[in-house]
Protein backbone atom coordinates (compact mmCIF):
# COMPACT_ATOMS: atom_id res chain seq x y z
CA UNK A 1 0.00 0.00 0.00
CA UNK A 2 1.63 3.45 -1.05
CA UNK A 3 2.29 5.82 2.23
CA UNK A 4 0.08 8.20 1.27
CA UNK A 5 -3.06 5.67 1.32
CA UNK A 6 -1.80 4.21 4.39
CA UNK A 7 -1.50 7.44 6.37
CA UNK A 8 -5.25 8.15 5.01
CA UNK A 9 -6.26 4.77 5.80
CA UNK A 10 -4.73 5.28 9.23
CA UNK A 11 -5.92 8.45 9.71
CA UNK A 12 -9.55 7.62 8.89
CA UNK A 13 -9.09 4.16 12.11
CA UNK A 14 -7.16 7.43 14.57
CA UNK A 15 -10.61 9.34 14.10
CA UNK A 16 -13.13 7.89 17.07
CA UNK A 17 -9.95 7.43 19.36
CA UNK A 18 -9.68 11.53 18.78
CA UNK A 19 -13.39 11.94 19.10
CA UNK A 20 -13.56 9.85 22.00
CA UNK A 21 -10.19 11.79 23.69
CA UNK A 22 -12.04 14.78 23.16
CA UNK A 23 -15.39 13.74 24.57
CA UNK A 24 -13.60 12.50 27.75
CA UNK A 25 -11.04 15.35 27.98
CA UNK A 26 -14.45 17.72 27.92
CA UNK A 27 -16.19 15.43 30.63
CA UNK A 28 -13.53 14.94 33.17
CA UNK A 29 -11.53 18.03 33.15
CA UNK A 30 -13.74 21.19 31.09
CA UNK A 31 -16.87 20.55 32.61
CA UNK A 32 -16.16 20.60 36.24
CA UNK A 33 -13.78 23.23 35.89
CA UNK A 34 -16.79 25.03 34.36
CA UNK A 35 -18.98 23.89 37.00
CA UNK A 36 -16.78 24.90 39.92
CA UNK A 37 -16.00 28.35 38.30
CA UNK A 38 -19.79 29.10 37.80
CA UNK A 39 -21.39 27.67 41.02
CA UNK A 40 -18.97 29.38 42.68
CA UNK A 41 -19.66 32.83 40.75
CA UNK A 42 -23.16 32.31 41.89
CA UNK A 43 -22.53 31.74 45.63
CA UNK A 44 -20.23 34.67 45.81
CA UNK A 45 -22.73 36.82 43.85
CA UNK A 46 -25.54 36.03 45.79
CA UNK A 47 -24.24 35.53 49.15
CA UNK A 48 -21.42 38.68 49.17
CA UNK A 49 -22.10 42.13 49.15
CA UNK A 50 -19.60 44.16 46.17
CA UNK A 51 -16.12 44.63 47.70
CA UNK A 52 -17.35 42.51 51.00
CA UNK A 53 -14.14 40.79 52.65
CA UNK A 54 -14.44 37.27 54.52
CA UNK A 55 -10.80 35.90 55.48
CA UNK A 56 -10.39 32.10 55.20
CA UNK A 57 -6.71 31.97 56.61
CA UNK A 58 -5.88 35.50 58.48
CA UNK A 59 -3.23 37.59 56.84
CA UNK A 60 -3.08 35.01 53.91
CA UNK A 61 -6.29 34.13 52.09
CA UNK A 62 -9.37 35.92 51.70
CA UNK A 63 -12.83 35.77 50.10
CA UNK A 64 -13.21 39.49 48.46
CA UNK A 65 -15.89 39.85 45.55
CA UNK A 66 -14.88 41.56 43.18
CA UNK A 67 -15.47 42.48 39.53
CA UNK A 68 -13.38 42.60 37.11
CA UNK A 69 -13.97 44.42 33.17
CA UNK A 70 -10.38 43.43 32.27
CA UNK A 71 -8.29 40.14 31.88
CA UNK A 72 -6.74 38.63 33.92
CA UNK A 73 -5.37 40.03 37.04
CA UNK A 74 -7.57 43.65 35.77
CA UNK A 75 -5.29 43.88 32.57
CA UNK A 76 -6.95 46.18 30.25
CA UNK A 77 -9.53 47.16 32.74
CA UNK A 78 -8.73 50.92 31.69
CA UNK A 79 -9.76 50.42 27.82
CA UNK A 80 -13.16 51.30 26.71
CA UNK A 81 -15.30 49.82 27.70
CA UNK A 82 -17.00 48.97 24.40
CA UNK A 83 -14.09 47.86 22.85
CA UNK A 84 -13.16 46.07 26.09
CA UNK A 85 -15.68 44.29 25.89
CA UNK A 86 -16.00 43.12 22.08
CA UNK A 87 -12.24 42.15 22.26
CA UNK A 88 -12.64 39.70 25.27
CA UNK A 89 -15.36 38.10 23.67
CA UNK A 90 -13.99 37.86 20.08
CA UNK A 91 -10.57 36.79 21.68
CA UNK A 92 -12.18 34.10 23.37
CA UNK A 93 -14.32 32.81 20.77
CA UNK A 94 -11.41 32.29 18.71
CA UNK A 95 -9.22 30.53 21.91
CA UNK A 96 -12.16 27.94 22.27
CA UNK A 97 -12.18 27.38 18.76
CA UNK A 98 -8.24 26.77 18.98
CA UNK A 99 -8.14 24.58 21.56
CA UNK A 100 -11.03 22.73 20.54
CA UNK A 101 -8.94 21.71 17.19
CA UNK A 102 -5.43 21.47 19.64
CA UNK A 103 -7.60 18.91 21.42
CA UNK A 104 -8.67 16.69 18.69
CA UNK A 105 -5.20 16.58 17.19
CA UNK A 106 -3.85 12.96 17.27
CA UNK A 107 0.06 14.27 18.10
CA UNK A 108 -0.89 15.83 21.06
CA UNK A 109 0.20 14.93 23.82
CA UNK A 110 -1.81 13.22 26.92
CA UNK A 111 -0.22 16.46 29.60
CA UNK A 112 -0.98 19.27 26.72
CA UNK A 113 -4.02 17.55 26.11
CA UNK A 114 -5.21 18.01 29.84
CA UNK A 115 -3.81 21.31 30.12
CA UNK A 116 -5.71 22.64 26.78
CA UNK A 117 -8.92 21.25 28.59
CA UNK A 118 -7.98 23.01 31.94
CA UNK A 119 -7.64 26.17 29.76
CA UNK A 120 -10.96 25.60 27.80
CA UNK A 121 -12.82 25.35 30.86
CA UNK A 122 -11.76 28.84 32.21
CA UNK A 123 -11.98 30.30 28.84
CA UNK A 124 -15.78 29.12 28.32
CA UNK A 125 -16.36 30.33 32.47
CA UNK A 126 -14.97 33.92 31.77
CA UNK A 127 -16.75 34.30 28.63
CA UNK A 128 -20.09 33.09 30.24
CA UNK A 129 -19.47 35.76 32.50
CA UNK A 130 -18.81 38.93 29.95
CA UNK A 131 -21.93 37.50 28.30
CA UNK A 132 -24.22 37.39 31.08
CA UNK A 133 -22.64 40.66 33.09
CA UNK A 134 -20.13 42.14 30.56
CA UNK A 135 -17.59 41.77 33.65
CA UNK A 136 -15.59 39.05 35.43
CA UNK A 137 -16.74 38.15 39.02
CA UNK A 138 -13.24 37.13 41.28
CA UNK A 139 -13.11 36.23 44.78
CA UNK A 140 -9.75 34.50 45.95
CA UNK A 141 -7.93 36.66 47.32
CA UNK A 142 -3.61 36.21 48.32
CA UNK A 143 -1.96 38.46 50.42
CA UNK A 144 0.44 39.08 53.30
CA UNK A 145 2.22 42.04 55.09
CA UNK A 146 2.98 43.99 51.72
CA UNK A 147 2.27 41.41 48.85
CA UNK A 148 -1.10 41.35 47.55
CA UNK A 149 -1.65 39.14 44.74
CA UNK A 150 -4.73 40.35 41.93
CA UNK A 151 -8.10 38.59 43.11
CA UNK A 152 -9.17 36.19 40.49
CA UNK A 153 -11.91 33.00 40.31
CA UNK A 154 -11.32 29.36 39.28
CA UNK A 155 -11.19 30.02 35.48
CA UNK A 156 -8.49 32.34 36.28
CA UNK A 157 -7.06 29.36 38.56
CA UNK A 158 -7.74 26.61 35.63
CA UNK A 159 -6.39 28.84 32.85
CA UNK A 160 -2.85 29.30 34.81
CA UNK A 161 -2.56 25.62 36.06
CA UNK A 162 -3.13 24.46 32.00
CA UNK A 163 -0.18 27.09 30.98
CA UNK A 164 2.05 26.34 33.66
CA UNK A 165 1.65 22.13 32.71
CA UNK A 166 2.20 23.36 29.22
CA UNK A 167 5.29 25.52 30.16
CA UNK A 168 6.58 22.56 32.53
CA UNK A 169 6.33 20.37 30.01
CA UNK A 170 8.07 22.54 26.98
CA UNK A 171 10.91 22.89 29.67
CA UNK A 172 11.23 19.16 30.36
CA UNK A 173 10.98 18.53 26.86
CA UNK A 174 7.80 16.94 25.05
CA UNK A 175 9.67 13.45 25.08
CA UNK A 176 8.98 13.43 29.27
CA UNK A 177 5.23 14.28 28.77
CA UNK A 178 4.31 11.54 28.67
CA UNK A 179 2.87 9.13 26.05
CA UNK A 180 0.93 10.35 23.39
CA UNK A 181 -2.52 10.35 24.07
CA UNK A 182 -5.10 7.89 22.98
Amino acid sequence: MSSSLAATVEGVEDQPRRTHRFWMLLALVTTPVLALDQLSKLYINSHFRLYETVPLVPNWLDVTYTLNPGAAFSLFATMPPGFRSVFFIVLSIVAIIVLAVLLTRPETSLASSISFALILGGTIGNLIDRLARSVVIDFIYFHHNSFSYPVFNVADSAITVGVVIILLFSVMGDHQSGEKAA
